[in-house]
């Protein structure tokens, strides 16, 4: 259950009642959908209770259509360019309303995404799958089944020749940990391996982009060139929300990372493997800002 600004409980329930008759939904039967939140549930708890995968059931299969639909449905509620906007103004009650939709449809989302398989050929497919999953976590309170999923999944997502790949992949890889990182948690304790990962991306990219680039078809350069520029986009919003969380720096954060996203976006041009994972990942990071926020309003002036 949330509880709005106001102090009014508002029962999840029916913000739930109003994702399953979204079009995309209601495109699985109800049956299906309580049999496919259950088959979910089932593979998270063997997650957290350390138990191996290898000889799980395969998924049903309207369980695939029915993870993107909840993505779909709540992803209209966070409504980027609308009352996700800094700008934005919202009452109390249209604020409740869209967290709850929000939290739920994150929750759904996560449980039947997580719940898929991670096939031996999909290690790239992984790394976007584990990117939508940082932000549907952390909006769905689901941090803990998230680290185990990772865990479980380490070998596939970060192997220990990753740096061998060509710098695009190396790149993509390195950004996906930093999020898993900046997303954990609301104080600024743990961060020392985002800060390095930072730091790495940093040190590497004056060098090793130009490298690669230059070996890039003549057509494919366009299209390799705006991939590079919304993965610049989306290390310098992990790098800003790490700052904030770490030293509640720069002011106007929100607006910062608004920017970065929506130029992300813009690059991606409707890439279906990003697509989805912007505004989640975005919409996670304001939550990270807020607890970080009410945080730093309880220290004596001082300390700030």
């Amino acid at each position: 259950m949330t509880t709005p600004p106001n102090g009014l409980p508002l029962p999840q329930h029916n913000a739930l009642d109003t994702l399953d008759r979204h079009w995309a939904v209601k495109v699985v039967t109800p049956e299906d959908r309580a049999a496919a939140i259950h088959y979910g549930m089932g593979v998270l708890t063997r997650l957290v209770g350390g138990e191996s995968m290898a000889d799980a059931a395969p998924p049903p299969d309207f369980v695939v259509p029915l993870a993107g639909a909840y993505v779909i449905a709540a992803s209209e509620w966070l409504d980027f360019e609308g009352a996700a906007s800094p700008s934005a103004m919202l009452s109390i009650e249209q604020e409740a309303q869209r967290a709850a939709h929000i939290e739920i449809g994150a929750d759904r989302a996560f449980i039947l995404t997580a719940a898929l398989p991670v096939e031996a050929d999909e290690r790239i497919a992984s790394l976007y799958r584990a990117l939508l999953l940082a932000g549907l976590s952390q909006l769905a309170n689901r941090q803990t089944e998230f680290r185990h999923w990772l865990r479980a999944h380490d070998d596939m997502l970060f192997p220990p020749d990753a740096e061998a790949a060509r710098w695009d992949i190396a790149l993509l890889r390195r950004i996906v940990e930093l999020w898993t990182h900046v997303l954990r948690g609301a104080g600024p304790s743990g961060l020392e391996h985002a800060m390095e990962i930072v730091a790495s991306i940093r040190e590497d990219r004056p060098i090793r982009e130009p490298q690669f680039t230059a070996t890039v078809d003549t057509v494919d350069e366009g299209r390799t060139r705006f991939f590079l520029f919304t993965l610049f986009h989306l290390t310098e919003a992990a790098t800003e929300l790490l700052l904030f969380r770490l030293h509640g720096e720069p002011e106007r954060i929100e607006s910062h990372l608004y920017s970065h996203f929506t130029l992300a976006r813009d690059a991606a041009g409707g890439d279906p493997r990003l697509d989805a994972s912007f505004d989640w990942l975005y919409e996670a990071s304001r939550r990270i800002v807020a607890q970080r926020t009410a945080q730093l309003e309880l220290l004596p002036e001082g300390r700030r």
